[in-house]
């Protein structure tokens, strides 16, 4: 109910600027999907590159060894729903607005079953140039009576840029309330004698206190950390095998200055004949306050992360990277998360 109000609310916006309602049927992450930058020489191992690490993971005997009960997840949604004309002296220029729904969860295993834990945080509204509106009396009057609305912050009207510049805004919005959630998390009585594994990497989250209890898991990384012998035996490595534990900087780099610190590690869940390179492999990331016993908990975590493998989620996409209790985070999110459908139907007044 809360999302078919905020889509009203959306359409009803557009047309009170003197807009058009044309929503698009695919999301802006699925038009611009992150890109990472090749950062090779920038890693400074923690243990030996001469070769990688067999895990001490015997399936099927250990399928059920994990020590994981905690599993965090966040999605995002970033829909172009209309344009607002507006003219300033004799320029003219389109300023698209966007609907955004973001939402994170953590999903508790008790007893095998997974469960959510406390409530999941959802947010939702529109994405717009603030300063470009036509009538800001207007758009109070919108964020008054309930409808979110989260200003671009882009100079100029370059439609492009406005475009690109709320999917940031999405992400902006989406790391936030999976901040919020995780230090929910942290806070409580549950986290003290626990970590919380999270879909994704942990680069992105700067509350260095929530990422100490945290290991995140990426399926996509694009990014080359060391030398090309060394990044070949990582893209070599068999079923059950880890890499070397690293970390992003020099011992002696000041990252006061604003980089940010984590230990991280590659991890090979699944293999198979014919498969690419990248096939279950992930990328595990700790708190950089590890970094005296990366090596053991590599070992540790790496172990647990191999029973969470199964059972698979094929023929999704991307099943050979999956985790079971994240891919049920996904699955959850999907259900309370309006579609790009119903996000369509909505502003056109299909769904009244």
């Amino acid at each position: 109910m809360a999302a078919h109000r905020s889509l009203r609310q959306a359409r009803d916006f557009i047309r009170a600027q003197g807009g058009e309602i044309s929503p698009l049927s695919i999301s802006e992450e699925e038009i611009n999907p992150e890109a990472q930058d090749d950062a090779s020489w920038q890693a400074y191992p923690l243990e030996s590159t001469a070769s990688c690490y067999p895990v001490n993971y015997a399936y099927p005997v250990d399928s059920d060894c994990s020590e994981f009960s905690f599993f965090e997840d966040g999605r995002q949604r970033t829909i172009h729903i209309g344009v607002i004309p507006v003219t300033y002296g004799q320029h003219n220029a389109l300023i698209p607005v966007h609907y955004f729904v973001v939402a994170a969860v953590i999903l508790k295993r008790e007893d095998k079953q997974l469960k959510v834990w406390q409530q999941p945080l959802i947010r939702q509204g529109i994405l717009v140039e603030r300063s470009l509106v036509p009538n800001h009396y207007l758009l109070e009057d919108f964020e008054r009576s309930g409808l979110t609305v989260i200003d671009t912050n882009t100079q100029g009207g370059d439609y492009y840029q406005l475009r690109s510049r709320a999917l940031q805004r999405a992400k902006t919005q989406r790391l936030e309330i999976e901040n919020d959630l995780i230090r929910q998390w942290r806070q409580s009585d549950e986290a003290r004698d626990h970590f919380l594994v999270v879909d994704g990497t942990l680069m992105n989250f700067r509350d260095e206190e929530n990422v100490r209890r945290c290991i995140g898991v990426s399926k996509s990384f694009g990014t080359r950390y060391f030398n090309v012998s060394e990044n070949n035996k990582i893209m070599r490595m068999g079923e059950f095998e880890r890499s070397w534990t690293f970390q992003f900087h020099e011992p002696d780099d000041d990252i006061r200055l604003g980089p940010r610190e984590r230990i991280s590690w590659y991890l090979r869940l699944r293999r198979r004949p014919n498969a690419d390179p990248e096939f279950g492999l992930v990328r595990v990331e700790i708190s950089r306050a590890y970094s005296d016993e990366a090596s053991e908990l590599a070992e540790r975590f790496s172990r647990s992360l191999l029973s969470e493998r199964l059972p698979t989620s094929y023929p999704y996409p991307r099943w050979d990277k999956h985790l079971y209790p994240i891919r049920e985070c996904e699955n959850y999110l999907s259900s309370v998360m309006p579609s790009i459908e119903t996000i369509n139907a909505s502003v056109k007044g299909v769904i009244a």
